[in-house]
């Protein structure tokens, strides 16, 4: 009799036990339901925020040194006249690259910076030469193309010499331009000759 009732009482506790395992087992499963939830959620809100996928920018700037530009004339004074200008002529600046080769000065192009001063001079090719150059004027051509130059004047400290300005502002394109000169020997001959100028690239 005593046993049967342990018995009972046995299954009884069993059966309780096995029940309150199951709520807890259920509980738990709910919890890491609602963690998972919680996280495609979250995953959800981010996905759904604009993504900034813009890369930053650093500004570079590359300081360039503007200066004057000096273009020398150098003649060969004992075979020049009108009919071998471009052989007898060479053109040379200090921004270019070594002097132009004797034989076509309406290809000679100078570089300008904006804002700055060109000098134009000549010599006479033969060093001991007594001939003396001067520059007379520098004109714009009438298809003169782009304009770079601002006005042009006779240096006030040096005979022969023409200094030009350059316009505050980027001009893209050439310039053409005449130069016009004498040579003061025994007697005065006056030539014409008609390089370009373009302006030098600089950072914005």
């Amino acid at each position: 009799m005593k046993t049967n009732t342990l018995l009972k009482r046995t299954i009884k506790i069993v059966g309780f036990l096995t029940i309150l395992l199951v709520l807890l087992s259920f509980k738990n499963e709910k919890r890491a339901s609602e963690i998972y939830l919680e996280h495609v959620n979250e995953l959800a809100m981010r996905m759904e925020a604009p993504v900034n996928l813009a890369v930053p920018h650093k500004n570079s700037v590359m300081d360039v040194e503007r200066r004057d530009t000096h273009i020398l004339l150098t003649i060969d004074t004992e075979n020049i006249d009108e009919g071998n200008l471009n052989a007898t002529i060479v053109f040379s600046d200090d921004r270019s690259d070594p002097s132009e080769n004797p034989g076509n000065p309406e290809k000679f192009t100078s570089v300008v910076d904006k804002n700055m001063k060109i000098y134009w001079s000549g010599i006479p090719k033969d060093e001991n030469s007594t001939d003396v150059i001067y520059i007379l004027e520098v004109i714009r051509k009438q298809q003169g193309g782009a304009e770079i130059l601002k006005k042009t004047f006779k240096d006030p400290n040096k005979d022969g010499v023409v200094v030009g300005k350059v316009k505050n502002k980027k001009v893209e394109g050439f310039e053409y331009y005449s130069v016009k000169f004498s040579i003061n020997g025994t007697t005065v001959r006056t030539f014409e000759v008609d390089p370009k100028l373009k302006m030098g690239i600089e950072a914005e």
